[in-house]
């Protein structure tokens, strides 16, 4: 992931947000989690890209979107929890943050925060599939 690229889904998550009435905070990272980009919200929100930031952080470390994960283990509540303090960078448990594929393989993740959780990972899944960066179909 490079600054290029990840200031086009950065634009993309804006605009698609704006048309839902919400300013979003967006983070995109490698896939490693270490950001590439992160463009701020409303001001007021000062905490909107670092939310938005740990759900993509957790989105690139199980290369899963973040609604997925917090409903596989919504059973074990204590393994997310554990991660907020393993993972560095930190992580948000909520949904918002999707992996990004190219040629079938994870290149970064995208973290959606400023809404709420439903509107986050609407923006984030619309982006996702603007982009052209979903999962590859029939890979797990």
């Amino acid at each position: 992931m490079d600054y290029e690229r990840a200031a086009k889904f950065v634009a993309k998550a804006k605009a698609i947000g704006r048309k839902r009435g919400v300013e979003v905070s967006v983070a995109v990272l490698d896939a490693a989690g270490h950001p590439v980009l992160v463009a701020r919200g409303k001001p007021e929100a000062w905490h909107g890209p670092y939310m938005a930031a740990g759900k993509a952080r957790l989105a690139a470390a199980f290369r899963k979107p973040t609604a997925d994960l917090m409903e596989q283990w919504k059973d074990r509540p204590l393994f997310p929890q554990s991660l907020v303090e393993i993972i560095p960078g930190g992580v948000t448990l909520n949904k918002g943050g999707y992996p990004i594929f190219e040629d079938g393989r994870c290149i970064g993740a995208i973290g959606v925060g400023g809404g709420s959780p439903e509107n986050d990972e609407a923006v984030a899944a619309a982006t996702i599939k603007a982009m052209g960066a979903g999962k590859p179909p029939g890979k797990r």
